[in-house]
């Protein structure tokens, strides 16, 4: 996987986009579209003006690691039927997983798993989505990689899958569809639950 820092490079200047894009030449479109990584292509002259323009070198602007995460998503099976027969939202089980490939190779898998809960009104789809490592030998795994990423690169990979899990959401609905989904890294899904049941118990 490859990134820009842009981003993290900007903040740290505490530099405007307008600003680059004044003293490079740069459009804003392109900068912003850069500085979320959103951008799949970048061209050279691009490259060479933000370099001099930050005086950096191609090593800073960029950050790579010798893998690739490509993802599957499956939002499950309604996990509490009779809770919806008396109007409850639906609950579904709710699993991703982070395939890890390496010169396209698959080498590892890494299974998430949580739930997916379903508001439906009139106009639109509001989903609430929790995804986190099965268990300990999932977290265990995926340890290794993300501590070869900086803090923004995770949060990159972060916003990737809550991209890629909307995208799978939207399929086969003509609603628009709304989804807060926390993705974690640090906890199995069971740790999540049991911390999301004491916060309840403590609430009350």
């Amino acid at each position: 996987m490859i990134r820009n820092n842009l981003s993290l490079l900007l903040t740290e200047r505490q530099l405007r986009i307008s600003k680059l894009a004044n003293d490079t030449g740069i459009s804003r479109t392109t900068l912003t579209s850069l500085s979320s990584n959103s951008s799949k292509m970048v061209q050279l002259e691009t490259i060479n003006r933000l370099c001099q323009a930050l005086k950096i070198n191609p090593n800073n602007f960029f950050e790579y690691v010798p893998f690739d995460f490509k993802y599957f998503f499956d939002i499950g099976d309604i996990s509490n039927p009779s809770e919806v027969q008396h109007g409850e939202p639906e609950l579904l089980d709710s699993s991703l997983i982070i395939n890890i490939y390496e010169n396209e190779q698959r080498i590892d898998t890494i299974e998430f798993t949580g739930f997916t809960q379903v508001l439906n009104n009139f106009d639109s789809t509001i989903l609430d989505s929790a995804l986190h490592p099965t268990n300990q030998d999932e977290l265990d795994k995926l340890s290794p990689y993300l501590q070869q990423l900086s803090i923004s690169f995770i949060e990159d990979v972060k916003k990737d899958i809550e991209a890629f899990v909307l995208t799978e959401l939207k399929k086969g609905t003509t609603k628009p569809v709304q989804n807060d989904l926390d993705i974690g890294f640090d906890e199995t899904s069971k740790q999540y639950d049991e911390k999301i049941k004491n916060r309840i118990r403590e609430s009350h």
